[in-house]
């Protein structure tokens, strides 16, 4: 009894040999105890002394982890296996074949997509989808296995729709928990085991059933989240969520986002397993959490850029890897981009270094197995997108897209929208890059649009307009190499090295691009036939061989 947190085979032994204890009971505590005997032949211990169980034929691992919780708390949370082969960043299968179940599309956030889009952006979209009350959308969209589509907007309305756009329901539990504040801060989505999952500013974690639409917990679990874009992460039966600690200050008059704290869940129920506290104070902006194997582990980066590798069994921190590297006398800065894991067992990570009078973007890579930093490529200009990782137009070399350029800010009270203080022309400038993922070296790959020509992004307008994204959203690449991506200037660009030079050539035909008059967050969703875009305003879909 002494030691039963850290000992919970003495427990058991004890309470079977409890000469009133049933027999079924007894028989629970035989599977128990032989769980723990293999636990321990295999040093499955963490430094702490809590207990990781492995159980072999089903290759599914559980938790004891501390005495406060129960044992119907403990949840399935992940595969064993060699790390890159069995969730690989294509994977689909563990997530049901949702074919975009999160942002970024997969576990690893590589946001790579097996699967063929094989539509014409310039052509329009095949349905659109606007709120008419005008709320925010700062988020991706989700599709699951049927190619039904997820849409939540910042006000907490949470909407399922047809391939084809038909409205099959409407969840409005957080919209009226927000007592009608139309900027209520709302997660990215994720789905899992035909569930949808969401977190809200006033630190609840939601379960939206798919099928029907019902709400099927709502839990508490922090004082409040911030109000960035950040996301959610399901994977095997476990929810994961970026809030703020108690001990949280924002710091600033105004609060831009960020978060100190990841809560790990129990998705069936919504009881919380463990909280793991971002170290020396630091934060997360735009939480994107990348699942890895072996053990079962999840990945993230810091608003500085600094990765974090931490154990899905009981929040353990395995290793904490170091700043990215930048120019002599370089210090760190903030970021909005994020950590993404490729096939390779990569982990990459877009962040900013202040550099003299200005501040520019890196470009780094790690190891996942041990948090080495491999290399670190230094950009022209400011990061703000998490890389994507995949194969681009017909060539099998692994590239690293990332996007660069001047970020838009709020949008004028008074002021032209064409001038910026003082009256000189606005030009914001911005590129798209590709690397090696192996070497860093850039590969040729790149394309620059036109000058954005206005300070703040494309529709943004006070009071009730304004999303201020970033320079770019995230990215995507579909199973041909073809690469989307929305801009400030409310584009949506496809591009595709269609000739295999590994340049791109826009005269070619080799860019294409949607205008829809709002700028974009989050990342376009991929399925078979299929490409999906959340403009700040709503959902544009756009379905192979059909037009506007």
């Amino acid at each position: 009894h002494k030691h039963r947190e850290t000992l919970p085979c003495a427990l058991s032994i004890a309470m079977f040999y409890d000469k009133h204890a049933s027999a079924c009971r007894r028989l629970l505590l035989v599977s128990v105890l032989l769980k723990c005997c293999a636990a321990f032949l295999t040093e499955n211990h963490d430094d702490e002394g809590s207990l990781c169980l492995v159980q072999s034929k089903s290759q599914r691992y559980y938790t004891i982890g501390s005495a406060s919780k129960s044992d119907d708390a403990r949840a399935q949370i992940g595969c064993t296996g060699g790390l890159g082969t069995s969730l690989p960043s294509n994977d689909l299968s563990s997530e049901g074949q949702n074919f975009w179940p999160n942002k970024n599309g997969n576990i690893n956030c590589s946001g790579a997509s097996p699967f063929q889009s094989n539509v014409d952006v310039s052509k329009g979209p095949s349905w659109s989808f606007k709120d008419e009350t005008a709320s925010i959308v700062s988020s991706h969209p989700c599709v699951d296995d049927d190619m039904n589509l997820y849409l939540i907007h910042r006000n907490g309305k949470l909407r399922k729709f047809s391939h084809g756009g038909q409205l099959l329901w409407t969840n409005t539990v957080n919209h009226e928990a927000s007592q009608g504040n139309g900027q209520f801060a709302m997660s990215g989505p994720a789905l899992m085991n035909g569930l949808i999952y969401l977190g809200t500013a006033d630190g609840f974690v939601t379960s939206v059933n798919m099928s029907n639409g019902a709400t099927h917990w709502r839990v508490k679990v922090a004082k409040s989240a911030g109000g960035d874009s950040w996301s959610v992460t399901a994977h095997a039966g476990m929810v994961l969520v970026s809030m703020r600690g108690d001990e949280w200050q924002a710091g600033l008059p105004i609060d831009f986002g960020g978060n100190d704290l990841v809560v790990a869940l129990d998705g069936s129920g919504g009881e919380i397993l463990w909280r793991w506290r971002v170290p020396n104070s630091r934060m997360v902006y735009n939480f994107l959490g990348s699942v890895v194997d072996d053990p079962p582990s999840l990945l993230l980066s810091t608003s500085e850029g600094r990765p974090y590798r931490v154990r899905l069994c009981d929040g353990a921190t395995l290793w904490e890897g170091p700043l990215p590297e930048g120019p002599p006398g370089y210090g760190a800065s903030f970021s909005s981009g994020g950590l993404v894991v490729a096939p390779n067992s990569w982990a990459y990570v877009t962040s900013n270094v202040q550099w003299q009078d200005a501040k520019v973007g890196v470009l780094s890579a790690y190891k996942v197995e041990t948090g080495e930093l491999m290399w670190s490529r230094q950009q022209t200009s400011l990061t703000g997108n998490a890389p994507s990782v995949g194969t681009l137009g017909s060539t099998d070399r692994l590239s690293v897209v990332i996007g660069v350029g001047d970020s838009p800010g709020l949008p004028p009270l008074l002021s032209s929208p064409g001038a910026a203080d003082g009256g000189a022309p606005v030009a914001l400038y911005s590129q798209l890059v590709a690397f090696d993922a192996t070497t860093g070296e850039p590969t040729g790959w790149q394309y620059t649009p036109q000058p954005h020509r206005k300070a703040f992004a494309e529709g943004d307008a006070f009071p009730d307009h304004i999303c201020l994204p970033d320079t770019w959203s995230n990215g995507a690449i579909d199973g041909a190499g073809t690469y989307y991506v929305g801009h400030m200037s409310g584009n949506l660009f496809s591009i595709r090295d269609a000739n295999g030079d590994g340049i791109i050539d826009e005269a070619a035909g080799e860019v294409s691009k949607y205008y829809g008059g709002r700028s974009y967050q989050g990342s376009p969703g991929i399925a078979p036939g299929m490409l999906a875009g959340t403009p700040c305003d709503g959902l544009h879909v756009f379905i192979e061989n059909e037009k506007a």
